[in-house]
């Protein structure tokens, strides 16, 4: 989950790392630290807590160096302290490295080295790699040999940079397994590495990936690949279509609050330029269905956290559009347990970052056993868009809260003209029904940006209740995941517990609960199973519960039907899911505002869990 940044050139590389680990400080960390090749050797910098922590190190001295590397850590292995810091250096002292994952068998190399007389300063299984790759260069190896015979004994996943001070022109990187991405972008007489785009983009568009398995030796004038075992790969150069200033507050005071606002916009980035109405047709120009619609027997959608409730809500769209039977799954149990594959089932595996480890395992499994995958993924080059058959791409830019909310909605969008597109192919929609489908999803930005105009009401109703310890939330059908996903965003930035559930179970034990000083936060949408969420919010109030109802617009909202009422636009019951979510948000993002937390960057999270 870490962020690596790498830097060399004919500038100070001390600002341009600082500047690229502040880019990707929505990944989420626990400390930071840089290592600049200066004149009179390597120079390195820790500390635990925040990158303004790490500038106050920052002396004269680092920035007379032209080449280095940073680091902003998640602990995984060893607390939290500045010891356990990246970088970390070899026995010499004469190389350091930054490093995303966990080593599966750190216990037996560290035993290894420690039988050698090494000695370690820290905690972490990344200073175990660096004097692994040390003692190979003292055998000879020059440094990308010593990096890449090094990956092949890890077991696990993992993004690795090293800097060498014997051989000062070059930067080293490499990756084995679903650790997470590493970009190469190309400036003028400079190059960078990193972890995320975001802190590439800002210097250049013209980047290459690395994929795994592979090495790359970075010089200011370019990049050398090749495989771990020496072998040269070629990597064609791309261009990504945002910049650095998709990435700016833009006024607002939380990226949250920004992306949230922003949310008509790209969820029209995510349907207008594959919709058209007159005629009604969808152009799909930049998606290929990997196999005959016809042969697919079943579909099953793998993800974690808020795309698993987004995919909750795009199985129902498949088993209604397309007449699929469709199932969720979240990524990290299908990965050791998908049941029976074959090639009539297709694996549709969302993930925003394209980096998420459990995702990208359950993809391996997939295609392993014959599985047809398609990626849904809002990173371009990611390494799910690399894994997958095909990739349906969300175009909603980048999302730097940790807290995903306009990719949320994106992927709804997505999954339902998806849905639509199998429709089409397995001739279970006629033109005419696909024409209404179609209208149906063209319109959903537009009552999008209808609720974000009763913002103030929703930020009164959270100045209310901001004081509650514990929350219930409740929905019926395509409601069910509406409140999982309202739950999620409260308990991640405001640290309110807060738990969701089908309101059919509310019977089966949650109705315990019901009490006075417990809010219930009721979704109900405009579709056949309303009566029965109303149903449920009238036996919530008959036990002295306080019920904050989410709702439709509709006749049945009479007077005293619960304590606080929020009505969003009536829509299709289909698009409802898409436009109810986005009081949630709100109401989550201003309970954390009124406690005065940190709504981009929540305790203990991280924006791409490149982990396990």
């Amino acid at each position: 989950m870490c962020g690596i940044v790498g830097y060399i050139g004919d500038g100070p590389a001390a600002p341009a790392i600082l500047d690229g680990l502040r880019a990707l400080e929505y990944r989420g960390y626990d400390s930071a630290g840089l290592a600049i090749l200066t004149p009179d050797g390597l120079s390195v910098r820790r500390r635990a807590g925040r990158i303004d922590d790490l500038v106050s190190l920052v002396d004269e001295r680092l920035m007379s160096g032209a080449i280095g590397i940073g680091h902003t850590r998640w602990a995984t292995h060893g607390a939290v302290t500045d010891a356990n810091a990246h970088p970390h250096a070899d026995a010499s002292g004469r190389l350091v490295i930054v490093h995303n994952g966990m080593t599966d068998n750190v216990a037996e190399l560290r035993a290894e080295l420690l039988a050698d007389g090494h000695v370690f300063d820290s905690e972490t299984d990344t200073e175990v790699i660096a004097h692994l790759i040390g003692v190979e260069r003292d055998a000879g190896l020059p440094l990308t040999d010593a990096v890449g015979r090094t990956l092949r004994r890890l077991a696990g996943a993992h993004s690795v940079l090293a800097l060498a001070a014997d051989e000062p022109d070059l930067l080293v990187g490499g990756r084995v397994g679903a650790a997470g991405g590493l970009v190469v972008g190309h400036g003028a007489s400079e190059a960078f590495l990193a972890s995320d785009l975001p802190a590439v983009v800002r210097h250049t568009r013209n980047l290459q990936v690395v994929e795994a398995g592979e090495i790359v030796t970075l010089r200011s004038d370019g990049a050398e690949f090749q495989d771990l075992n020496n072998r040269p790969r070629d990597r064609r150069l791309i261009s990504v279509p945002w910049g650095p200033m998709a990435a700016a507050k833009a006024g607002h005071r939380h990226f949250m609050h920004k992306e949230i606002h922003e949310q008509p916009d790209t969820l029209a980035d995510t349907i207008r330029p594959r919709v058209t109405l007159e005629p009604a047709e969808l152009r799909l120009q930049d998606f290929q269905l990997p196999v005959d619609a016809r042969d697919i027997e079943r579909a099953v959608i793998v993800a974690s956290g808020s795309s698993n409730f987004a995919g909750m809500v795009g199985a129902r769209y498949l088993r209604e559009l397309a007449q699929l039977p469709a199932t969720t799954e979240v990524a990290s149990e299908f990965a050791y347990g998908p049941g029976p594959l074959s090639p009539g089932t297709l694996v549709i595996a969302i993930s925003q970052s394209g980096a998420t480890a459990d995702v990208l395992l359950a993809v391996e499994r997939a295609r392993a056993d014959g599985a047809p995958v398609v990626a849904l993924v809002n990173t371009v080059g990611s390494e799910l868009t690399r894994t997958a058959d095909a990739a349906f791409h969300l175009h909603a830019g980048p999302e730097i809260s940790v807290c995903a909310t306009k990719t949320f909605v994106s992927q709804l969008g997505a999954l339902y003209l998806l849905s639509c597109h199998l429709g089409v192919l397995r001739d279970t929609l006629s033109p005419d029904q696909l024409a209404r489908r179609l209208a149906h999803i063209a319109h959903a930005p537009l009552a999008v940006a209808r609720v974000l105009e009763i913002e103030n009401q929703i930020e009164e109703l959270a100045r209310r209740y901001h004081d509650a310890a514990n929350f219930l939330y409740m929905g019926r059908g395509l409601a069910h995941p509406i409140a999982l996903e309202g739950a999620l965003k409260l308990k991640e930035i405001s640290y309110i517990h807060a738990e969701g559930f089908a309101a059919g179970e509310l019977k089966h034990g949650p109705i315990a609960l019901v009490a006075p000083d417990i809010p219930v936060v009721a979704v109900a949408l405009n579709d056949e199973l309303r009566p029965k969420i109303l149903n449920a919010v009238e036996q919530t109030r008959s036990r002295n519960g306080r019920v904050i109802l989410i709702a439709s617009e509709g006749d049945d909202l009479h007077a005293g039907i619960a304590e606080e009422v929020i009505t969003v636009p009536r829509t299709p019951p289909l698009i409802a899911p898409i436009v109810s979510v986005v009081p949630l948000q709100l109401f989550a993002y201003h309970i954390a505002v009124w406690l005065g937390l940190d709504v981009d960057q929540p305790r203990n999270l991280a924006k791409s869990v490149t982990v396990e």
